[in-house]
């Protein structure tokens, strides 16, 4: 299982279900180098990721790439 598939998994166990499905399913990425490239499919749901989940998402992703 690739990382932001482990990421996602995390984040639908600690998000509400409207929450995660609004926000963060949408979203697409991109790995290479050891980095997570995340895409959003607009704006809208690019600014509130960065707001309210990508601390929560570099955290994840830290711990698991150490």
């Amino acid at each position: 299982m690739d990382l932001w598939n482990r990421c996602a998994g995390y984040l639908e166990g600690e998000l509400p279900s409207q929450d995660f499905n609004t926000w963060i399913r949408p979203l697409q990425t991109v790995e290479s180098d050891g980095a997570l490239q995340l895409l959003a499919p607009n704006s809208v749901v690019l600014n509130l990721v960065k707001e309210r989940y990508l601390d929560t998402i570099r955290q994840y992703v830290n711990n698991q790439t150490g």
